[in-house]
């Protein structure tokens, strides 16, 4: 886990626990939840098993896919929450 200790007069973020962070873990089960829309969109193929890593420093989602050939295939969603105070956004 990451914790920030704010420093006195500077910018501060208003999270104080990462990894997994509260919203990570809403996202990677929110990623699950869209089994059925996931599955509709990626036809021929389908997913046949769900593996979830919540707890994870950054949580992950692994679809277990197999192909319209019979073939297994894995697609990894690994959840990463950018600090607050990350001038990217």
């Amino acid at each position: 886990m990451f914790y920030y200790k704010p420093v006195l007069g500077g910018n501060f973020m208003k999270t104080i626990v990462y990894n997994p962070s509260t919203l990570e873990v809403k996202f990677a089960k929110a990623f699950e939840s869209l089994i059925k829309n996931i599955e509709e969109k990626i036809k021929p193929n389908k997913i046949v098993r769900i593996d979830k890593r919540l707890k994870d420093d950054n949580p992950k989602v692994i679809f277990k896919i197999e192909d319209n050939e019979g073939d297994n295939h894995e697609i990894v969603i690994q959840v990463i929450q950018r600090m607050d105070d990350d001038e990217d956004f």
